[in-house]
């Protein structure tokens, strides 16, 4: 399953989106095809290809009733969440201005979702939800210990924590 993402090229002060033919990019044997990919200053942050769908398997698998994303990326949960009747509520937790410049616009959505603007290890959760997805680490510390830090903090508010599933 791979929703294709439709956002278009642009930047924001070093945030990025491009449009690339991934025959063999990032370790990945796509068919060519054209991706859309989301760069910050130093590096790529995600990539609509269908390894990064597979990633995203425990999601697919378990969404229901009210949803707590952490990180707006390329918007690519959004049509699935959107599809999925299961699914009540999405809030989503973006820390970057210039992410939600270049995406929110242009991604799938509808009443029920939510973008907050705020730094998922910082912000301060106002509600509960019966799934929270974890896909915002990109280096702010170990892998082990982001998902520790989740864990610790939004397990009082999420019945089932959830990660990507790297391949």
């Amino acid at each position: 399953m791979r929703y294709k993402v439709n956002i278009p090229e642009g930047s924001v002060n070093g945030f990025r989106i491009e449009k690339r033919k991934l025959d063999s990019w990032c370790g990945t044997k796509e068919p060519e095809d054209e991706y859309t990919i989301l760069f910050d200053p130093e590096c790529y942050i995600m990539q609509d290809t269908t390894r990064e769908y597979r990633e995203h398997q425990p999601l697919w698998e378990n969404a229901t009733g009210d949803v707590l994303i952490a990180g707006l990326g390329i918007g690519m949960v959004n049509q699935f969440l959107l599809d999925n009747e299961n699914v009540k509520s999405v809030t989503i937790i973006e820390k970057n201005q210039q992410v939600i410049d270049l995406v929110w616009d242009h991604c799938p959505k509808n009443e029920k979702f939510r973008l907050v603007h705020a730094d998922i290890y910082e912000w301060e959760p106002d509600s509960t939800w019966d799934v929270g997805w974890f896909d915002s680490w990109i280096g702010e510390c170990d892998q082990e210990k982001y998902f520790e830090l989740m864990n610790e903090k939004y397990s009082p508010y999420c019945k089932k924590i959830l990660f990507w599933k790297s391949e």
